[in-house]
């Protein structure tokens, strides 16, 4: 049972959601004349594409305003108090190079090629290549208003559940086998590999290493709290159409996809949360997704993915580095001292407990049985060179 405590969050939680949902019911964020959902080529050359671009030019502007005051404060902070002053600088001297990189690994080079590719063929795949596969739907948060990606997205008819239901028996038959297929297929890794949502938040998570300031490390108390934040989250994606709601006016990818491909959208409570998305994003790697409703759905059936995490518990030496790698927090890879499939319905499959892993094979990504990724101490020393010891010689 839930405890007292969590039901009060829980309830404190979905009075919040319901006012933000009248709010992005009545108010818009930005408001376009006249909704266009037409594109090309020669629209995208043209000064009237910069129009279709103020938005996320608002978002991205906000966004670095708010991580500057943030960044001020904590500085502040840090150096008014003298407790915890002598923490100032710790960002600041890990990242001056004292510790070396570790050599690229090749399921990230892929990973990351894969963001760069498919989030290009969702925003204009269909635009400048003509693939349209309307008819097959992929559970990824990829903005359906934007009538120029190459296939539709499940999002919008699992928010719709109404509108689903007066499609053609055969639509609706290919949307679930469609949608069903590929979370058996990937999973959470489509979260981890095709997600753009991901992408971008994997963007920010890179710029602030480039500018090495230091990034927030949660804990399970800090991870507790964005529970509730994500059970309502997913009530109202699958329940707020049947209230009368569109939960297309919270879902960030609207301030993305669309305007990126041309189309005017205009803006609602989603503008402002893609504002927090950029924001987490670049203090928490994958924060969004900590809450993301539809990764959570997909994670429900993490039991018959074929990816899977696995761990040989006789090799693990208890280092923790897995936990404290994870961007999702998940605490039972580490803890785990008995069971071989330690895979999690909140793994995003991005493979970082295992490159951190240190010790060999203890930690391996799978795929139908296979590893397709071990950990490795080989990997983890690459970026050590040996340094050779001067010696006098002896007369």
């Amino acid at each position: 049972m839930m405890s007292r405590k969590r039901i009060i969050i829980t309830s404190i939680v979905c009075v919040a959601l319901a006012l933000l949902a009248y709010f992005a019911y009545m108010f818009p964020f930005y408001l376009f004349d006249t909704n266009d959902y037409t594109t090309s080529l020669e629209k995208i050359m043209s000064v009237e594409y910069l129009k279709t671009l103020v938005p996320l030019f608002i978002i991205i502007g906000l966004s670095a305003l708010g991580i500057f005051i943030c960044i001020w404060l904590r500085n502040l902070m840090l150096k008014s108090d003298k407790k915890y002053s002598r923490f100032a600088n710790v960002g600041k001297s890990r990242t001056k190079g004292s510790l070396p990189k570790q050599k690229p690994v090749v399921l990230m080079i892929v990973r990351w090629i894969t963001m760069i590719v498919f989030s290009f063929m969702m925003i204009w795949g269909g635009l400048i290549f003509g693939l349209k596969m309307s008819s097959i739907s992929i559970p990824i948060l990829s903005c359906p208003w934007n009538t120029e990606q190459m296939t539709e997205s499940s999002c919008y008819y699992l928010s719709h559940l109404n509108e689903l239901f007066e499609l053609p028996i055969k639509s609706v038959l290919l949307f679930f086998a469609s949608t069903i297929g590929f979370t058996i297929l990937l999973g959470r890794a489509i979260c981890g590999f095709l997600c753009p949502m991901g992408f971008i938040q994997d963007i920010m998570d890179k710029i602030r290493q480039k500018t090495r300031v230091d990034g927030i490390v949660m804990n399970d108390k800090m991870y507790s709290v964005l529970t509730p934040i994500k059970w309502c989250l997913v009530l109202i994606f699958v329940g707020l159409c049947f209230a009368g709601g569109n939960f297309c006016n919270f879902c960030p990818a609207v301030a993305v996809s669309p305007i990126l491909a041309g189309i005017s959208t205009s803006l609602y409570v989603s503008g402002f949360l893609m504002v927090l998305v950029l924001m987490g994003g670049f203090f928490k790697r994958r924060l969004f997704c900590n809450v993301c409703p539809l990764g959570y759905l997909m994670g429900l059936f993490h039991k018959i993915s074929l990816f899977r995490i696995k761990k040989d518990c006789q090799a693990c030496t208890e280092c923790g580095a897995c936990y404290e790698a994870c961007p999702m927090g998940i605490k039972t890879i580490y803890t785990e001292r008995g069971k071989a499939d330690v895979t999690d319905a909140n793994c995003i499959m991005c493979g970082e407990c295992v490159r951190c892993c240190p010790e060999n094979n203890a930690l391996s990504m799978t795929f139908a049985g296979a590893k397709i990724y071990t950990s490795s101490r080989e990997d983890i020393m690459s970026g050590y060179k040996p340094t050779r010891i001067k010696r006098d010689d002896k007369k």
